[in-house]
């Protein structure tokens, strides 16, 4: 590839403050949330602003989820931010997606949730036509698709696969067929591509490729028509994940996935990207770090941090109150173990031996730490280490209720090993970072 520098920003979930967000529904709202409203706003500016000091790099790119819900004054707001960084000499080149046109647009004040205007798909052109679209080489209409050049040399396909005239989280065969003549086109001008795709085309993480809508559908065939196509590198967001994952084609051919944080939540980072002379792709991820409000004495990541543990362990034992019946007596049991209970309980109840660290951790602690862990990236817990070692006793007691698993989870003829899916997951074993790396481009 060119040599090319920019910013990347994801899933900015943009809320403008004034349309409500406090009282009791607010906070009902809240407590199971990954990121922030009330300061989703002030977090914005402030990374533009210090993006906006960088005298090198002029390139910003915003691959979705612009606004927390499609609220017509929040993208009003979020404009205007862009306009501010585009006045400063900046180019930036946005991709829309399903936060951004949404008729569940709401507000909060007292104890209700207020219904506040939305914005429709097709009205989105107007908002960001200054921002990529009406200076694109190619716009496919139907889905707000892409492809722009960035710089010299270098173009970048944008694909809406999360747009209102196609299934969500999909690159149909239309939109591939499109853009196979704009990759086409590319290579006959001596360009270089990359790809921006609001959901991630790899799983950020192995057990993401269980959940339907952590990656694009279909993502192996997406994958490797990109990779076989010229397309080595693509930008990702939708899952508020720090991952970088590497998927080979048949034909050999290989793509990278980037996929980066949510900005207004933990893990609260954005990434600046280089390709030097050499091709040498450098990947360097930035904190949040301050945004001028007072966080009670916490440090922003600490503040970041706090919601989405709590967020994590209020669903996790939401989950385990709800259903009736058998199943309801069950869960209880299981929430009361969860809230109250230790490792060390649950190597007894296993009969396990785990290391003596981890006898006094209390498994809802665990629980909270393990899931901002995987967001964050570089899982710690590889093999050798304690929490490995117990989790994997764990998961072999469980072996029999595994094996009957895999069958049901295994689609399209490959087959899963569950446990090793489980163990990767809480393990970085790729050989690279997810949040700081450097890569070798053709």
């Amino acid at each position: 590839m060119n040599k090319v520098s920019f910013y990347l920003v994801t899933d900015t979930h943009y809320f403008e403050r004034s349309l409500g967000a406090e009282g009791a529904a607010f906070e009902n709202y809240t407590r199971c949330e990954q990121y922030f409203l009330r300061e989703s706003s002030s977090i914005v500016s402030a990374v533009f602003d210090r993006i906006a000091q960088d005298q090198e790099t002029d390139i910003i790119i915003l691959p979705g989820d612009l606004s927390k819900n499609g609220e017509k004054e929040s993208h009003k707001s979020f404009v205007k931010e862009l306009y501010k960084l585009k006045e400063k000499g900046k180019k930036i080149f946005v991709l829309t997606a399903g936060h951004d046109y949404n008729e569940y647009s709401r507000a909060y004040k007292d104890d209700m949730r207020i219904d506040v205007e939305g914005t429709s798909f097709d009205e989105l052109y107007e908002f960001y036509k200054d921002f990529g679209y009406s200076e694109a080489v190619a716009f496919h209409q139907r889905t707000h698709s892409y492809m722009a050049q960035i710089t010299d040399g270098v173009r970048m396909l944008a694909i809406n696969c999360d747009s209102f005239n196609n299934p969500k989280g999909t690159m149909d065969e239309e939109l591939m067929a499109w853009s196979k003549v704009q990759l086409d086109k590319a290579k006959e001008d001596n360009c270089s591509v990359f790809a921006i795709c609001h959901y991630p085309i790899i799983p950020g993480v192995p057990v993401f490729d269980l959940v339907g809508d952590a990656k694009i559908k279909d993502w192996r065939t997406v994958a490797s028509f990109l990779a076989d196509n010229g397309v080595e590198l693509a930008l990702t967001g939708h899952m508020h994940i720090q991952s970088i994952n590497e998927f080979y084609s048949e034909k050999g051919n290989r793509l990278i996935d980037i996929c980066t944080s949510c900005l207004v939540g933990s893990p609260a980072k954005y990434r600046k990207i280089t390709v030097d002379d050499t091709s040498t792709l450098k990947v360097e991820t930035i904190d949040v770090g301050d945004f001028g409000m007072d966080l009670g004495g916490l440090e922003s990541q600490e503040y970041f941090d706090r919601q989405f543990r709590r967020a994590i362990i209020n669903r996790v034992c939401d989950a385990l109150r709800s259903g009736d019946g058998i199943s309801k007596y069950f869960k209880k049991l299981g929430l009361s173990f969860v809230e109250n209970g230790t490792f060390g309980n649950l190597s007894n109840l296993l009969l396990l031996k785990i290391d003596k660290e981890l006898a006094k951790i209390r498994i809802i602690d665990f629980i909270g730490e393990v899931g901002i862990g995987i967001f964050k990236g570089d899982m710690p817990y590889v093999k050798g280490t304690a929490v490995y070692n117990a989790i994997s006793s764990v998961l072999k007691r469980f072996s029999f209720v595994i094996k009957r698993v895999e069958p049901k989870l295994s689609k399209g003829g490959d087959k899963i090993d569950l446990e090793k899916m489980l163990l990767d997951t809480i393990g970085n074993n790729k050989g690279f970072s997810d949040n700081d790396a450097e890569f070798k481009l053709r």
